[in-house]
């Protein structure tokens, strides 16, 4: 979504930044490096707010750099994500070269649902079960922020927040194409989904593999709740 120049400047700049993270944000199509104004900016980022409100009315992505990774965002960036509305990248750097940007949030594209790979919070089973909501039912699913591994660390994710993206439960033996359901993979809480489609077959997107479809059968051990989204037919 950003032309070559644009993503060769957010390169350089990273490169040139490391090992601290840089910033900046793609105004008409150009990258504009930024200073990061941050305390810790080895691990952080922080635009200035003069900075942002200068360029808000033209923002088209904000960007920063992950000096040796991780390779997805974390929680905090896809809190401030949502919170400015327009999409992020993320570019990986380890101080000699820079990878492609790793983007998401409103107005990013979008990969197909079937062979997409896994990159949390970008395109993970959450991202998948959005994106069939919305490509295919035209429902919109509100996105959640989530730091990886959230179900080692106290959370509850799906559970928290069904409720308030318009979800409800049912009865398993009421389960049917469409449905989602959320499994506890080595976990103590539910910390997978998938969308339940026909002829006994699952989508879902599991960590280093390519999202599929296939049997639901051998997962449903694994299943805790089945949500069905207020909007379609009970």
């Amino acid at each position: 979504m950003f032309t070559p120049d644009a993503v060769a400047a957010m390169q350089a700049h990273a490169i040139a930044a490391f090992p601290e993270e840089s910033c900046g944000m793609v105004v008409d199509n150009a990258y504009m490096p930024l200073v990061n104004t941050h305390p810790d900016p080895t691990r952080h980022f922080h635009i200035a707010d003069a900075d942002y409100l200068t360029h808000a009315d033209g923002l088209q992505a904000v960007v920063h750099s992950h000096p040796m990774g991780p390779l997805h965002p974390s929680g905090d960036d896809m809190r401030g994500q949502l919170a400015t509305g327009v999409p992020w990248a993320i570019i990986p750097t380890d101080g000699e070269a820079a990878g492609a940007p790793i983007v998401w949030g409103a107005g990013a594209p979008v990969p197909p649902l079937i062979g997409r790979p896994f990159v949390h919070g970008v395109t993970d089973c959450y991202a998948l079960c959005r994106d069939y909501y919305r490509d295919t039912l035209g429902i919109a699913v509100a996105d959640q922020a989530r730091d990886d591994e959230w179900w080692d660390h106290g959370e509850n994710l799906y559970l928290d927040g069904f409720q308030e993206r318009g979800f409800v439960t049912v009865d398993r033996a009421m389960m049917r194409p469409d449905d989602v359901v959320l499994m506890a993979i080595r976990s103590k809480v539910p910390n997978h989904a998938g969308i339940v489609m026909p002829n006994g077959l699952i989508l879902h997107h599991l960590q280093k593999r390519l999202s599929r479809r296939e049997p639901l059968g051998p997962w449903m051990r694994y299943v805790t709740h089945v949500l069905r989204h207020g909007s379609v037919a009970p």
